[in-house]
Protein backbone atom coordinates (compact mmCIF):
# COMPACT_ATOMS: atom_id res chain seq x y z
CA UNK A 1 0.00 0.00 0.00
CA UNK A 2 1.06 3.37 -0.72
CA UNK A 3 1.97 5.39 2.38
CA UNK A 4 0.26 8.88 2.57
CA UNK A 5 -0.68 9.88 6.02
CA UNK A 6 3.25 10.45 7.71
CA UNK A 7 4.74 7.72 9.94
CA UNK A 8 3.94 6.55 13.45
CA UNK A 9 6.26 5.13 15.52
CA UNK A 10 4.79 2.72 18.20
CA UNK A 11 6.43 2.61 21.54
CA UNK A 12 5.27 -0.61 23.39
CA UNK A 13 7.13 -2.88 24.91
CA UNK A 14 3.96 -5.64 24.00
CA UNK A 15 4.75 -7.56 21.16
CA UNK A 16 1.15 -8.55 20.57
CA UNK A 17 0.06 -4.84 20.89
CA UNK A 18 2.74 -3.67 18.77
CA UNK A 19 1.43 -5.87 16.21
CA UNK A 20 -2.08 -5.21 16.23
CA UNK A 21 -1.35 -1.51 15.97
CA UNK A 22 0.82 -2.13 12.95
CA UNK A 23 -1.58 -3.38 11.01
CA UNK A 24 -4.31 -1.11 12.23
CA UNK A 25 -2.18 1.75 10.93
CA UNK A 26 -0.92 -0.20 8.02
CA UNK A 27 -4.67 -0.46 6.81
CA UNK A 28 -5.18 3.20 7.36
CA UNK A 29 -2.67 4.19 5.36
CA UNK A 30 -0.10 5.27 7.28
CA UNK A 31 3.81 3.96 7.55
CA UNK A 32 4.72 2.36 10.67
CA UNK A 33 7.86 2.01 13.03
CA UNK A 34 7.95 0.18 16.31
CA UNK A 35 9.91 0.18 19.60
CA UNK A 36 9.86 -2.25 22.33
CA UNK A 37 12.05 0.48 24.74
CA UNK A 38 13.15 3.53 25.41
CA UNK A 39 16.49 3.70 24.04
CA UNK A 40 14.84 1.96 20.59
CA UNK A 41 12.31 4.57 20.48
CA UNK A 42 14.66 7.92 21.32
CA UNK A 43 16.94 6.61 18.71
CA UNK A 44 14.18 6.25 15.68
CA UNK A 45 12.89 9.39 16.85
CA UNK A 46 16.35 10.52 16.19
CA UNK A 47 17.44 9.19 13.00
CA UNK A 48 13.91 8.93 11.07
CA UNK A 49 11.73 11.86 12.64
CA UNK A 50 8.31 10.20 12.61
CA UNK A 51 5.21 12.13 12.18
CA UNK A 52 3.35 10.85 15.13
CA UNK A 53 4.96 8.99 18.35
CA UNK A 54 2.12 6.59 19.69
CA UNK A 55 3.70 5.74 23.43
CA UNK A 56 2.68 3.07 26.10
CA UNK A 57 3.06 4.82 29.86
CA UNK A 58 3.42 1.65 31.47
CA UNK A 59 6.94 0.55 30.19
CA UNK A 60 10.12 -1.50 31.99
CA UNK A 61 12.82 0.76 32.66
CA UNK A 62 12.05 4.23 31.81
CA UNK A 63 8.39 4.49 31.29
CA UNK A 64 6.41 6.93 28.86
CA UNK A 65 6.57 9.53 31.03
CA UNK A 66 9.98 10.18 31.34
CA UNK A 67 10.56 9.04 27.27
CA UNK A 68 7.78 11.70 26.52
CA UNK A 69 9.72 14.34 28.31
CA UNK A 70 12.86 13.54 26.30
CA UNK A 71 11.01 13.36 22.90
CA UNK A 72 10.17 16.65 23.24
CA UNK A 73 14.24 17.55 23.88
CA UNK A 74 14.39 16.20 20.33
CA UNK A 75 11.40 17.13 18.34
CA UNK A 76 9.51 19.94 20.60
CA UNK A 77 6.83 20.12 17.94
CA UNK A 78 6.28 15.91 17.48
CA UNK A 79 3.08 15.35 18.25
CA UNK A 80 2.86 12.45 21.01
CA UNK A 81 -0.43 10.52 21.90
CA UNK A 82 0.21 8.57 25.19
CA UNK A 83 -1.60 4.99 24.99
CA UNK A 84 -2.43 4.65 29.15
CA UNK A 85 -4.51 1.90 31.39
CA UNK A 86 -5.14 4.99 34.21
CA UNK A 87 -8.89 6.03 34.34
CA UNK A 88 -7.96 9.04 36.84
CA UNK A 89 -8.52 12.23 36.15
CA UNK A 90 -5.14 13.46 37.72
CA UNK A 91 -3.41 10.95 35.78
CA UNK A 92 -4.33 12.04 32.74
CA UNK A 93 -3.87 16.17 33.89
CA UNK A 94 -0.28 14.64 34.21
CA UNK A 95 0.43 13.15 30.81
CA UNK A 96 -0.55 16.64 29.29
CA UNK A 97 1.93 17.98 31.53
CA UNK A 98 4.38 15.67 30.74
CA UNK A 99 4.24 16.88 27.15
CA UNK A 100 2.04 14.25 25.53
CA UNK A 101 -0.59 16.31 22.96
CA UNK A 102 -3.24 13.91 23.82
CA UNK A 103 -3.65 10.76 25.54
CA UNK A 104 -6.40 7.13 24.93
CA UNK A 105 -7.59 4.87 27.71
CA UNK A 106 -6.74 1.27 26.86
CA UNK A 107 -8.70 -0.58 25.82
CA UNK A 108 -9.93 1.68 23.13
CA UNK A 109 -11.89 1.84 19.59
CA UNK A 110 -9.70 1.20 16.76
CA UNK A 111 -11.85 4.48 15.18
CA UNK A 112 -11.08 6.53 17.95
CA UNK A 113 -7.57 6.25 17.95
CA UNK A 114 -7.31 6.57 13.99
CA UNK A 115 -9.84 10.02 15.05
CA UNK A 116 -7.06 11.00 17.20
CA UNK A 117 -3.66 10.55 15.44
CA UNK A 118 -5.50 12.42 12.27
CA UNK A 119 -6.80 15.37 14.60
CA UNK A 120 -3.38 15.38 16.15
CA UNK A 121 -1.46 14.54 12.63
CA UNK A 122 -3.41 18.12 11.15
CA UNK A 123 -3.32 20.37 14.05
CA UNK A 124 0.54 19.84 13.68
CA UNK A 125 0.53 20.56 9.93
CA UNK A 126 -1.51 23.27 10.65
CA UNK A 127 0.64 25.33 12.90
CA UNK A 128 1.89 28.66 12.30
CA UNK A 129 5.39 28.71 11.49
CA UNK A 130 5.33 32.24 12.65
CA UNK A 131 4.66 32.89 15.97
CA UNK A 132 3.22 35.74 18.23
CA UNK A 133 6.46 38.64 18.48
CA UNK A 134 6.27 37.20 22.04
CA UNK A 135 5.77 39.74 25.27
CA UNK A 136 8.10 42.48 27.33
CA UNK A 137 7.94 44.30 30.25
CA UNK A 138 9.76 45.26 33.37
CA UNK A 139 9.27 41.63 34.85
CA UNK A 140 8.69 39.04 32.24
CA UNK A 141 10.00 38.79 28.80
CA UNK A 142 8.92 36.37 26.68
CA UNK A 143 10.11 34.80 23.04
CA UNK A 144 7.89 32.48 21.35
CA UNK A 145 10.47 31.44 18.77
CA UNK A 146 13.66 31.08 20.63
CA UNK A 147 11.22 29.18 23.42
CA UNK A 148 12.40 31.57 25.92
CA UNK A 149 10.70 33.31 29.38
CA UNK A 150 12.57 35.12 31.80
CA UNK A 151 10.85 36.30 34.72
CA UNK A 152 12.84 39.04 36.96
CA UNK A 153 15.61 38.20 35.30
CA UNK A 154 15.62 34.05 36.47
CA UNK A 155 14.96 31.57 32.99
CA UNK A 156 11.81 29.88 33.37
CA UNK A 157 10.75 26.64 31.86
CA UNK A 158 7.34 25.82 30.15
CA UNK A 159 6.09 22.35 28.81
CA UNK A 160 5.10 22.32 24.96
CA UNK A 161 1.80 22.85 26.03
CA UNK A 162 2.46 25.44 28.91
CA UNK A 163 4.04 27.57 25.27
CA UNK A 164 1.31 26.68 23.34
CA UNK A 165 -1.49 28.06 26.00
CA UNK A 166 0.57 31.33 26.37
CA UNK A 167 0.94 31.80 22.98
CA UNK A 168 -2.42 31.65 22.56
CA UNK A 169 -3.39 34.10 24.87
CA UNK A 170 -0.58 36.80 24.17
CA UNK A 171 -1.57 36.50 20.79
CA UNK A 172 -5.22 37.54 21.79
CA UNK A 173 -3.76 40.45 24.35
CA UNK A 174 -6.41 42.02 26.21
CA UNK A 175 -9.31 39.88 24.84
CA UNK A 176 -11.05 37.45 26.39
CA UNK A 177 -10.64 34.20 24.80
CA UNK A 178 -12.82 31.71 25.97
CA UNK A 179 -12.04 27.91 27.53
CA UNK A 180 -13.48 26.20 24.28
CA UNK A 181 -11.15 28.06 22.34
CA UNK A 182 -8.10 27.65 24.26
CA UNK A 183 -8.90 24.24 24.36
CA UNK A 184 -9.73 23.42 21.18
CA UNK A 185 -6.34 25.64 20.15
CA UNK A 186 -4.03 23.25 22.36
CA UNK A 187 -5.84 20.28 22.98
CA UNK A 188 -8.05 19.66 20.01
CA UNK A 189 -11.84 19.50 19.63
CA UNK A 190 -12.16 16.33 20.93
CA UNK A 191 -10.88 18.07 24.47
CA UNK A 192 -12.81 21.24 24.10
CA UNK A 193 -14.54 20.24 27.22
CA UNK A 194 -12.38 19.29 29.50
CA UNK A 195 -12.29 22.83 31.59
CA UNK A 196 -10.37 20.79 34.50
CA UNK A 197 -7.64 20.77 32.27
CA UNK A 198 -7.39 24.39 31.31
CA UNK A 199 -7.59 25.61 35.14
CA UNK A 200 -4.55 23.20 36.07
CA UNK A 201 -2.89 24.46 33.24
CA UNK A 202 -3.51 28.20 33.99
CA UNK A 203 -2.47 27.73 37.24
CA UNK A 204 1.00 26.28 36.32
CA UNK A 205 1.00 29.68 34.04
CA UNK A 206 0.40 31.96 36.86
CA UNK A 207 3.12 30.23 39.04
CA UNK A 208 5.66 30.54 36.39
CA UNK A 209 4.67 33.86 35.70
CA UNK A 210 4.81 35.01 39.33
CA UNK A 211 1.07 35.53 39.45
CA UNK A 212 -0.21 34.95 42.57
CA UNK A 213 -3.95 35.24 44.18
CA UNK A 214 -4.00 38.25 45.32
CA UNK A 215 -1.73 39.91 42.58
CA UNK A 216 -2.85 38.49 39.22
CA UNK A 217 -0.89 40.49 36.99
CA UNK A 218 -0.90 38.86 33.68
CA UNK A 219 -3.53 36.13 33.71
CA UNK A 220 -7.33 37.18 34.29
CA UNK A 221 -10.12 34.92 34.87
CA UNK A 222 -13.55 35.78 33.29
CA UNK A 223 -15.33 33.55 35.66
CA UNK A 224 -17.03 30.25 33.64
CA UNK A 225 -15.93 32.24 30.14
CA UNK A 226 -12.34 32.10 29.88
CA UNK A 227 -8.93 34.40 30.43
CA UNK A 228 -7.28 37.60 29.45
CA UNK A 229 -3.80 38.08 29.14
Amino acid sequence: MTVTQGTILVVDDDQPVRLVLNALLETEGFGVLEAADAKSCLRLTYENRPDLVLLDIMMPGRDGRDVCRLLRDISPELPIIMLTALSDEQEKVGRFQDGADDYITKPFHNDELIARIRAALRRARQAPQRRSPGYHDSCVDIDFDARQLTVNGTPGSLSPKEWRLLENLVTHKDRLVSREELLQYVWGKSCEKEYRYLKVFISHLRQKLGDTAKKRRYIQTAREQGYIF
